[in-house]
This record gives C-alpha cells, sequence and structure tokens, in this order.
C-alpha cells in the first residue's frame, strides 16, 4: 500500500490529497507527502502538520523552502506565518501572512485562509475587534468551508467576552454553513462539534443538544478526528449523567475509552467513571477506577503534555484526598510543576473555565486535607467564574462545597437555583437532602469521639489525635471511619462541617456505635 502511494506521487493528485485533508483521513494524506521533497508535497504536508497542530514540524519544513513560482511562495508565506502566529512569535507570523495577502487577489482559494490564520492570530493576542474584522471578510467568502471557519472565529471571541450564548450561536451556524458546502470540512465540523458538545453539557440547551447528538451519529469519523471524536463522546456521557440516566451515563463513558487516542485520554476515562460511581454510592466500583486511573497515570510521562489531559492530575488529587492524603499531595505538586505550553490555543489555563475546573479541583482537595483558609478561596473563585459564564451544574458544586465548608446556608439556597435546569442530576438530590435538616445536641455523640470530632474540627491529623488523647493510631482511624459512617459523610471536611456548630443533622444522624 505505500509503495502504491509513493507511485501516485509521481503525478501529486492536488484534488484528492484536499478530499482527504477535508475529511480528516490523516493516515491517508501522509502516505501522499512523507518523504517527498517537492514544492506541492512540501505544502500539502504543511497543511497537514498545521491540522495536526505540529507547528514547529512546519517551521522545520518551510523556513529553507526551495525555489518555486510565486503562487507556492504565497502558499509557503501563509502556512508559515500561521505556524509562527501558533508558536507566539505573533509579530513574524502576522508579517509572512501580508507579505502573501500582497500577491493575493480575493477569488484566490488562498485569500481566505490567510484571513482566517490572521484572525487566529489577532485572537491569541487579544486584540478581538481585529480578529472580528478578519472574520468578517471571510463571511464574504463563495466556499461555505470559508464561511464556517470565520463563525468558528467569532464564537471564540463570543468566549472572550462572556457571552456563551453567542458562542453556541456562531457555533450552530458554523455547522449550517459546513451542511451547505459541495465538499464539507469534516475536521472544522469536529472543531465546531466538539466546542458545542462542550456547551451543551455545561448549558441547559435541548435544541442544540438534539443537534450534537444527530451530527455525532452520522459523522464520517476519521483518523485525524479521533480526539473529537473521544470528547464530543464523554461530554455526551456528562449529559447522561446530569439527566439521571446512570446506567446510559456509564455505557457512554465506556464506549468513550475505547476511542482514546492516547493513554492521557485513557485515564479520563477511568477517573470519569469512578467519579459517577462514587456520586452515585458505588464505591467499591468508584475504588477500583480510582486506583486503575493511579496505575496509569504513574507510567506516564506530563512534561510534555500541552492542554487539558493535565487535568487529570487535579481530579486524582481530589479523589485521593479522602484515602490517601499523601498521593492527593504528591498530584496536587506534581500539577504545579508543569510548564505552560508553547501553543498558545492548546495552553492550559487560557480559557477562564478552565482556570475553574482547576480552582475548583485544587480547593476540594485542600479541603479534604484540612486546609480550609486555602479550600475556600480556591472555591470561591471557581464559583464566580462558572457563575459569570452561566454553568448552572459546576456552579451549584463549588456552592455545596462551600456550604459543607463554612455552614453558611445560603450557600445551599444559591445551589439550588443554579441546579434548577438538571432535577434529576445526583447534584439536584444532594442538595433536596441538605436543604432544611432538623437537628439535635451534639451531646448525643459518645464522649471519646466527641473528644475525636473536636479534633477533627481543630485540623488536627490521625497522629496528632493520637497523640494528645493518648489512643494508639488504628483507635483513633477506626473511631473516626465510625464517625463518618455516624453522620452519613464522606471525608474530613463534611465531618469538621457538621461539628463546627452546637447543632448536628438529625436527618444525616445514625446510631453512634458506641
Amino acid at each position: 500500500m505505500l509503495t502504491t502511494a509513493k507511485t501516485s506521487l509521481q503525478s501529486f493528485d492536488s484534488a484528492e490529497f484536499d478530499r482527504l485533508l477535508k475529511a480528516g483521513d490523516f493516515e491517508r494524506c501522509h502516505m501522499y507527502v512523507d518523504g517527498q521533497t517537492t514544492p506541492e508535497a512540501l505544502l500539502a504536508s504543511a497543511r497537514l502538520a498545521l491540522r495536526e497542530r505540529r507547528y514547529l514540524a512546519v517551521i522545520g519544513q518551510l523556513s529553507d523552502f526551495p525555489q518555486c513560482s510565486p503562487e507556492e511562495r504565497a502558499a509557503c508565506s501563509v502556512y508559515l506565518g500561521a505556524a509562527l502566529g501558533s508558536t507566539r512569535d505573533y509579530v513574524a507570523g502576522a508579517r509572512h501572512i501580508d507579505r502573501a495577502l500582497e500577491t493575493l487577489l480575493p477569488e484566490d482559494a488562498l485569500y481566505d485562509e490567510a484571513y482566517y490564520y490572521k484572525s487566529a492570530i489577532a485572537w491569541m493576542q487579544h486584540e478581538h475587534n481585529e480578529a472580528e474584522k478578519f472574520a468578517e471578510i471571510q463571511l464574504r467568502s463563495s466556499d461555505a468551508n470559508n464561511r464556517a471557519r470565520a463563525h468558528i472565529v467569532l464564537a471564540w471571541i463570543a468566549l472572550r467576552r462572556s457571552d456563551v450564548r453567542q458562542q453556541v450561536a456562531e457555533l450552530q451556524l458554523a455547522l449550517d454553513e459546513i451542511e451547505k458546502a459541495d465538499s464539507p470540512d469534516e475536521y472544522y465540523r469536529a472543531n465546531a462539534l466538539f466546542t458545542l458538545a462542550l456547551l451543551c453539557r455545561e448549558l441547559p440547551l435541548p435544541d442544540a443538544t438534539d443537534r450534537v447528538r444527530h451530527v455525532y451519529e452520522t459523522m464520517p469519523w476519521t483518523s485525524g478526528l479521533a480526539l473529537e471524536r473521544f470528547q464530543v463522546t464523554r461530554f455526551l456521557a456528562g449529559l447522561d449523567e446530569l439527566s439521571g440516566n446512570r446506567l446510559a451515563a456509564f455505557r457512554q463513558f465506556k464506549q468513550a475509552s475505547r476511542f482514546a487516542p492516547s493513554e492521557h485520554w485513557s485515564l479520563f476515562t477511568c477517573l470519569d467513571r469512578a467519579i459517577l460511581a462514587k456520586n452515585t454510592g458505588e464505591n467499591a466500583f468508584a475504588s477500583e477506577q480510582l486506583h486503575e486511573a493511579h496505575e496509569i497515570a504513574q507510567r506516564l510521562s506530563w512534561s510534555d503534555v500541552a492542554g487539558e489531559e493535565r487535568s487529570a492530575l487535579l481530579l486524582l488529587a481530589e479523589l485521593y484526598a479522602d484515602e490517601n492524603p499523601g498521593l492527593s499531595e504528591m498530584y496536587l505538586a506534581r500539577f504545579r510543576t508543569l510548564g505552560s505550553s508553547v501553543i498558545p490555543m492548546l495552553s492550559y489555563g487560557s480559557d477562564p473555565r478552565v482556570r475553574g475546573l482547576q480552582s475548583y479541583s485544587q480547593g476540594m482537595a485542600w479541603l479534604r486535607l484540612g486546609d480550609t483558609r486555602q479550600g475556600e478561596a480556591s472555591l470561591n473563585e471557581a464559583w464566580q467564574i462558572f457563575d459569570e459564564f452561566d454553568h448552572g451544574w459546576r456552579a451549584a458544586l463549588c456552592a455545596i462545597a462551600l456550604f459543607e465548608a463554612t455552614g453558611d446556608r445560603r450557600w445551599m439556597e444559591r445551589a439550588a437555583a443554579k441546579i434548577a435546569p438538571w432535577p434529576n442530576s445526583w447534584i439536584a438530590k444532594r442538595v433536596t437532602q441538605a436543604k432544611a435538616p432538623t437537628v439535635v445536641p451534639i451531646e448525643t455523640i459518645p464522649a471519646a469521639k466527641r473528644e475525636v470530632l473536636e479534633l477533627v474540627r481543630d485540623g488536627r491529623r490521625n497522629a496528632d489525635i493520637a497523640k494528645k488523647l493518648g489512643r494508639s493510631p488504628n483507635t483513633v482511624r477506626n473511631q473516626v471511619s465510625q464517625l463518618f459512617q455516624i453522620f452519613d459523610v464522606k471525608n474530613r471536611t463534611e465531618l469538621a462541617s457538621v461539628v463546627s456548630k452546637p447543632v448536628v443533622p438529625i436527618t444525616r444522624l445514625k446510631s453512634a456505635p458506641r
């Protein structure tokens, strides 16, 4: 098969390569261009590398481009400029693209592509008015795929302006345009679908959700779209989870695991299942999935991870805070050692919502490790971000955690308002159960365990409690475990919250073993 591909390159079929590129069939694209040195093949290879986000490879290929026609030289300037801009060399990137535009006409196929990359570079520089102006040029294109790319850029701009509803509208318009195209660009369809699916998981968008499910089922998924397929599958599982359809969510998460494009992403599927199992009371399965995730994480290299994959470390820290505080602290420390990506569009944390995820996970881990001050500060930051973007169920989770940390029932009122669009979710059930408890005196707890309770409230670890009370560490550990059962809590932070007031919710109180 490889021999056949090389033979066909004796007369390079640019139309067939373009078709494969739009289809996202990157494996076959590589068979056309790998090892080839002609200007036409180098330009085709650069286009492929741009879609695969291998920007440094593009720079290496095109920095010493051979003598060629004016048209090929213009294409070289556009693709080299796009790659330079995507590695934060904005000035050089824009200069190369502007050089190409000096010779390009609006009717040239490369003209709109050049303006797409100019708009992307302007967006990366936070020059949103400029990015919008360049996108408007693309909207006048006769090619529906180019108009779709313009709407994707406008969706990015809407995100930066915290206008999530406009972002949804622009992504829907992008899908509309691709559906009109004579030769639809599946790469950009998958790009728009991925972001729209993410928003549908965060916001109550029933009409958009129906469209996401339809496009997902009818997409011709190919090798170059593996990450988008994996992520959309995960997001659909999250939608099932929020609707209260636990079994469908488990099935969808299991399907996502088959689509994981790397071990880093495979790790997420274990964590997804662990979180779902924990939240639905299947603690044994949750523990099994968490330990599997830990084994995967230990054998992976994290130094070269550029994007969202690194948030798996925060989830591991959050989940291990109850079971093994030492491991939790290790994962938090490892996360803090990671540098930022050289690629702005992949740089972790450039989206404020990603910072919200980071703050939530860190806050939960710190609370469960007994650092209430740091935990509250991080959770407050996450609350503010999710509230700004109207990400209701995530804001509700922050409010629940802040209630458990502070005992301030106003947080539960906020949680109830935020989770209202998802009445069948486990989050809504948790809010309902906590809304109006009856209380009893804390003196109903046996004196020996009440002493442990008071010290847990003060943030003492088991070893400190054992030393202060003159008991063995095993005795204290057993008493803390029994207190978890008595008060129906999952961790030390929830236990400390229960005893932070002179009364205890009777709805949570179970018979106390002596």
